[in-house]
């Protein structure tokens, strides 16, 4: 029943990531902490879902703005290396609900167009550093990587393989740190290599279905999960 449920969650997370560029670790990572403990949860969620970024970058692969993802990338994986090493110090709690509210904040703002950030370096480096150490302490990437990519304005396919490959490298940073701290080994990552691989199922039906979505359309509904995501988030919170 446990894999059962697994698999199903797995899906789920998967079309909604796939389907808006977040979300799918925040359903996922409840239900693996109730099978398996925090301590176990945070890795193999890790390894979950960079196989789902993995397979969003590959298929829309010739969407990807590689400049803007490597100007991201660029502070975010030592930023991530560095918020690992803090995982355990810090208060989740609170630095969520911080967080939960910067994203309601910048979602309205970004919903009513009245957020107008430079589409340049600038905008890149900053948002990496700040998804890089969020990412590392909180195991939260998805939604801070996603406000910064939607700056740019991207086609939703762009906008969803841009995000991945970015959120991708930064699983793969965050994935040696854990095993440098003895947080990996092989169960874990079967595991989550097992999850991934419903994840990347619901990956391949929200990706046929986002082609065929309206730019702006597309922007406000991402809008609008994400302060939905967050409010939820920022509830239930322990």
């Amino acid at each position: 029943m446990m894999w059962v449920t697994l698999i199903i969650v797995g899906f789920i997370a998967g079309a909604l990531s796939g389907s808006v560029g977040f979300g799918g670790g925040m359903i996922l990572l409840p239900v693996i902490t109730f099978f398996f403990g925090v301590q176990v949860a945070v890795p193999v969620s890790t390894i979950a879902q960079l196989m789902s970024n993995l397979s969003r970058s590959v298929m829309g692969w010739r969407s990807i703005r590689w400049r803007q993802v490597a100007w991201f990338l660029v502070p975010a994986l030592p930023f991530t290396a560095l918020g690992a090493f803090g995982f355990s110090m810090v208060d989740k709690v609170l630095m969520t609900r911080l967080l939960c509210v910067f994203l309601i904040l910048f979602s309205v703002m970004k919903l009513r167009g009245k957020l107008h950030l430079p589409q340049g370096k600038s905008t890149m480096l900053i948002g990496g550093s700040l998804t890089g150490v969020l990412n590392g302490l909180l195991g939260i990437s998805g939604p801070i990587s996603s406000a910064v990519f939607l700056t740019l304005n991207l086609s939703p396919v762009s906008y969803i393989a841009s995000e991945a490959t970015a959120a991708a490298a930064m699983h793969v940073v965050k994935a040696v740190t854990y095993g440098k701290f003895s947080l990996m080994n092989t169960t874990i990552f079967l595991n989550g290599l097992f999850i991934g691989m419903a994840m990347i199922a619901g990956n391949v039906l929200a990706m046929r279905l986002i082609r065929l979505a309206n730019r702006q359309a597309y922007q406000r509904v991402v809008g609008v999960v994400m302060i939905l995501i967050s409010l939820w988030l920022m509830i239930e919170v322990k």
